[in-house]
């Protein structure tokens, strides 16, 4: 079945190039528009609670392809998915570029969010099936550059448009999808062809051709989901609650300025790149990642702890305490294919834990925002974020046990 890694080294050169250039495309949609707020505002009002609905935007669409994805990969095959979210992606770009109102921003915002999140998806399968042997590294490599695509927006997003304007800062990344897209068509074409012959070969024998598709609520059995959903969880609650919260949180508790601020936020998607080069490493040569666990709880609460008690004492140390704190994140998206034993199974469970955790972490920014405006500090917002820091400790059993998905499905 096509399921099979090819042999051909030309082949996997392929497969490894296109993980490659999809992960470099799949940051780029949230970087890209909150440096340039204040120049859209001149076109297109934005209100806050406008910028508030484009800041929850990510995880909602992230969310909404946690179950969308894995239904049209078994319907479509993985890689014609992957294309059709690669073009989804150009045209959220393009079309949020050419925004007249609001409405045409939030839009294409959506679109290009949710051909992002097929990619957050279905990566992992991806990686199950073209490199079944080298997981940790494959999953740190394009790790890695989900990292950098994250980085360089915010960089150089006002750069763009002080040499033409915010429309082209925008436009100008659907030409790296464009570029990104070129490998991924010779996939899906070879693997529409694939498919066709070996449902032909299925249907001359007269057998049916298995599906494995687990209902949701069976997911619910599996300890390891609930191992690998709980961190991913976690991390996310804190990675969104950072991108809309922290420059005012340390502007108004550490007294740092605007520009400081900006660039304590861009530390953390620069820190995540040791991060995505270790964290899967590890998770797939460790016998368990209960060190990753622990360390990400004492990382976490370092950080919240500082800005609760003395944020002003040392903000930085703070911060890269926070930053490396993330390690499991990319431990999460390793885990996907190392506790599963095929690709349509770690789809399956890459879209049910993103599905739970990203609509989590959609709501955290909006929660925490209104524990602030409603008690007049902080404090209260980043206490709670200390205590849902230790629940990471919750997984520690759960991963701990070493279990498959598949097996505890009984699949």
């Amino acid at each position: 079945m096509t399921d099979a890694p090819s042999g051909r080294r030309s082949e996997l050169l392929l497969g490894v190039v296109a993980i490659v250039l999809i992960a470099a495309t799949m940051r780029l949609p949230v970087a890209a528009l909150s440096p340039l707020a204040g120049r859209i505002d001149a076109d297109i009002p934005l209100s806050a609670l406008a910028l508030g609905a484009l800041g929850t935007a990510p995880p909602i669409a992230f969310a909404l392809a946690g179950v969308l994805a894995p239904r049209l990969a078994r319907r479509l095959q993985l890689e014609p998915t992957l294309l059709l979210a690669m073009l989804a992606m150009i045209a959220g770009h393009l079309v949020r570029a050419a925004a007249a109102d609001y409405t045409m921003l939030l839009v294409g915002t959506l679109v290009l969010l949710l051909g992002a999140g097929f990619g957050n998806v279905l990566l992992p399968a991806a990686v199950k099936k073209i490199t079944p042997h080298r997981i940790g590294a494959m999953t740190a490599a394009y790790a890695m550059i989900m990292s950098i695509g994250a980085a360089v927006p915010p960089l150089v997003a006002v750069p763009l448009a002080e040499l033409a304007d915010w429309r082209v800062s925008l436009a100008i990344w659907a030409a790296f999808v464009a570029v990104a897209v070129l490998p991924w068509v010779a996939l899906a074409l070879r693997e529409v062809r694939a498919h066709r012959a070996w449902r032909a070969g299925v249907e001359a024998d007269g057998m049916p051709a298995p599906v494995d598709r687990p209902r949701r609520a069976a997911l619910l059995r599996s300890p390891t989901l609930w191992g690998i959903g709980i961190p991913f969880t976690v991390s996310s609650i804190s990675a969104y609650a950072g991108y809309a919260l922290l420059p005012p949180m340390l502007r108004e508790i550490a007294g740092v300025g605007e520009a400081e601020a900006g660039a304590l936020l861009a530390l953390l998607g620069f820190l995540g790149l040791p991060l995505a080069a270790v964290g899967p490493v590890l998770a797939a040569r460790l016998r368990t990642p209960t060190p990753l666990l622990v360390a990400s709880t004492v990382l976490f609460g370092t950080a919240y702890a500082g800005l609760l008690l003395a944020p002003q004492a040392a903000t930085l140390l703070w911060m890269i305490a926070l930053g490396l704190g993330y390690i499991t994140f990319p431990m999460c998206l390793a885990l996907f294919a190392l506790r599963t034993r095929t690709p349509a199974m770690a789809s399956t469970v890459s879209g049910a834990v993103q599905t739970v955790g990203y609509a989590v972490a959609a709501l955290a920014p909006l929660l925490l925002g209104a524990l602030r405006d409603g008690t007049g500090s902080w404090a209260p917002a980043i206490a709670v974020l200390l205590a849902l820091s230790a629940a990471n400790l919750i997984a520690v059993p759960l991963l701990g046990r070493r279990g498959m998905v598949d097996d505890e499905l009984g699949r």
